[in-house]
């Protein structure tokens, strides 16, 4: 029996540096793991914002240019535009709900690379700023219109119409890229 006992601590003392050596390398792994998860967390969150602002651009592109194709040839009383048809709430809610999807996904990217990526951490800030100005002019307008008679402003007009330019600003500003993996 004493030679077995033996032979069992001598195998265990030759198969320790085994197991310590490959401990080893699973150790060194866990940063570059973590590393390349948070690149993915981060690559993944700048994709969803800009799908989400893209959505709201292009629904507010819809609004401008159906507000615009449905104005009459000459201004009203007031500077009113009389329009042959009005947008629709339906469509109005539509781009509030899309603006603030685009809040939502900005937010959640600013939290993502607060800490790893503060180049792109400003930048989704900065978007933030102009979401909140959209989303608030839109309602502003929706909210006038019943009172208006379905009647668009030519300010009206010119702040969807800028609304517009702002948010296309968001999808053409040049990509900042998330903080890649250490090798």
């Amino acid at each position: 029996m004493l030679p077995t006992v033996r032979h069992c601590i001598t195998l265990l003392i030759m198969a320790a540096p085994v197991l310590l050596l490959t401990v080893g390398p699973v150790r060194a792994q866990r940063p570059r793991r973590q590393s390349r998860l948070a690149a993915l967390q981060q690559q993944n969150a700048l994709q969803q914002q800009q799908n989400a602002v893209q959505a709201a651009v292009q629904l507010t592109t819809v609004l401008v240019q159906s507000a615009y194709s449905r104005q009459g040839p000459a201004p009203q009383q007031g500077g009113a535009l009389q329009l042959a048809g009005t947008p629709t709430q339906y469509t109005f809610q539509q781009q509030v709900n899309a603006l603030q999807i685009a809040i939502q996904q900005t937010s959640a990217l600013q939290q993502v690379n607060f800490r790893q990526n503060s180049a792109l951490s400003e930048r989704a800030l900065r978007q933030l700023n102009t979401l909140q100005t959209a989303l608030q002019q839109t309602i502003a307008i929706q909210g006038l219109l019943p009172t208006q008679n379905g009647q668009f402003t030519a300010t009206q007009l010119q702040m969807l119409s800028q609304e517009q330019a702002s948010l296309l600003g968001l999808l053409t500003s040049p990509p900042v890229r998330p903080v890649s993996p250490t090798k």
